[in-house]
């Protein structure tokens, strides 16, 4: 390889260039909460830093944190490791390269990034968008405020006890209607020790969002039965969800 065609290639790897996405039908933008998901095992609690520092104010701030955003296909064979797979933990992965407000942007929208959450999810799933990382960064992280816009009110007021997700979706109707059609709300038991926490707990919000054809990046929120799903509801009894309180 010649000279000029080395320093080409570094350059494209610098600005974080990727080659051509692979194949996919929509995106699905995944949203935990955060307290659920440290009570499913006591032991994140020790080892997970997002646990550690999980907090009521910071619960109240961002209810609904990012876990990714996935390109999906409706076949559900999902593309995966499209620039190829790393073993060992997530910290062993190399770090993905943002400028500083993209950076601080991403930390207050996904606190797993000081468990290297955001390596494994560029790793896995956005080396399949066709997004350079700043762009698919910038685009999840203003996904996750914009739920956070229409949803965040309404679970910060329900803390440590159960919501309708019939009030939820009126949230959504009067804050983002352009939502409403294309959020489900998954709960799940926790595997904890404590019997009073035994219960289904929202565990995490999910959303569609069509795959802009011109960007490749997410476009206009996609309806739930347009990706085969036939409820909105996963696993919340009644259509009822405990919103679990954090660890202060």
């Amino acid at each position: 390889m010649s000279r000029r065609a080395l320093l080409a290639v570094l350059a494209l790897w610098a600005m974080g260039a990727q080659a051509a996405p692979a194949r996919f039908d929509y995106y699905l933008l995944a949203l935990s909460v955060a307290p659920a998901f440290c009570e499913d095992n006591p032991a994140r609690t020790r080892t997970y830093a997002q646990c550690r520092q999980l907090s009521a104010p910071a619960f109240r701030a961002m209810p609904l944190t990012l876990h990714g955003l996935w390109p999906n296909r409706l076949n559900r064979r999902h593309p995966a490791f499209c620039a190829g797979e790393a073993g060992g933990g997530f910290c062993r992965l190399p770090a993905v390269r943002l400028p500083p407000e993209t950076r601080a942007r991403l930390g207050r929208a996904m606190p797993g990034t000081a468990d290297c959450l955001d390596r494994y999810q560029w790793q896995k799933h956005g080396s399949c968008s066709g997004m350079r990382e700043t762009d698919y960064f910038a685009a999840s992280a203003a996904l996750t405020e914009r739920v956070n816009r229409a949803l965040g009110d309404v679970l910060a007021r329900h803390m440590g006890r159960e919501v309708a997700l019939d009030t939820l979706r009126a949230a959504l109707r009067r804050n983002d209607p352009a939502l409403a059609d294309a959020v489900t709300f998954d709960c799940a038991t926790p595997h904890t020790p404590s019997p009073a926490k035994r219960r289904p707990m929202l565990r995490e919000v999910r959303v569609s969002f069509e795959r802009n054809p011109a960007t490749g990046g997410p476009g206009r929120p996609l309806a739930y039965e347009r990706i085969g799903r036939t409820s909105f509801n996963s696993g919340c009894p009644n259509g009822r969800a405990y919103v679990d309180t954090p660890l202060d």
